[in-house]
Parts: structure tokens; sequence; C-alpha cells
């Protein structure tokens, strides 16, 4: 596995302190995003500490977390790479990532209490291809 942000390409494993320590330092001004990495798949946080953006790549898709109880309202969150366009229902703070970080690394279950939603990005309009 690999560990990574922003402003450090390479973050030492295992992360029994390094994940509370690292996240401590996740700023939308200048560390915005985290990236833990095994192989093909992922899990990737963006934002500040008070509020982040978490999604996880797995062999059958891309997903962003989201809490079912929460709203559909229209979120923009800062992030130093360019904001990011979220629904509230999306939004963390970075203690969540935290504990999902530590579940990816651990192989363990996400919180049952959170959902995944797959992401469908929009292909680029070719009109060549018409």
């Amino acid at each position: 596995m690999k560990f990574r942000c922003e402003s450090k390409e390479d973050i030492l494993l295992p992360p029994k302190y390094t994940f509370p320590q690292a996240f401590n330092y996740l700023s939308a001004e200048h560390n915005s995003f985290y990236i833990l990495e095994n192989g093909n798949d992922f899990i990737q946080c963006a934002g500040s500490k008070s509020t982040c953006s978490i999604e996880v790549k797995k062999d059958s898709g891309h997903y962003v977390f989201y809490d079912p109880t929460g709203s559909e309202e229209e979120v923009t969150i800062d992030c130093s790479v360019g904001p990011i366009h979220r629904k509230s229902k999306h939004c963390f703070h970075f203690s969540k990532a935290i504990e999902l970080f530590k579940c990816f690394y651990t192989e363990s279950e996400f919180p049952e209490e959170l959902k995944l939603e797959k992401i469908n990005y929009k292909k680029k309009y070719d009109p060549k291809a018409d």
C-alpha cells in the first residue's frame, strides 16, 4: 500500500498513529487531499478538516461515501486543486476520513451507517463521434 498527500508523496505505514497525525494537516489551502492506494484500488479524501469528501475505488467501481440521513443541499468543498461540488450528505469531518482510511488499510468493513453512491463521470462531448 502507498499513502500520500498533496504535500508529501510517501507517508510511512503502518498507520496506528499516522492517519490521525497526517490528517491533522488536512487544509483546503495547501494540503487538501490524502490517498491510500492498494494496487488499482484506493480511498481518498479532499477538502479541509471541517468539511471533506471521501471516495473509494474498488474493482467494482468508483464511489463517494454519504450519510443517508444527510441533506441534498448543494455544497462546494474548497480545495487547493479546485472546488468539489457535492451535496451536504457527502460532507464529513476529517475524523470520519481517519476511520474510513483505517478500515480500508485493515480490509475491514466500512461502517454500515454510511452508504456508497456510484460516481458516474460524464464523458466529454466529441462531435466527431456523431
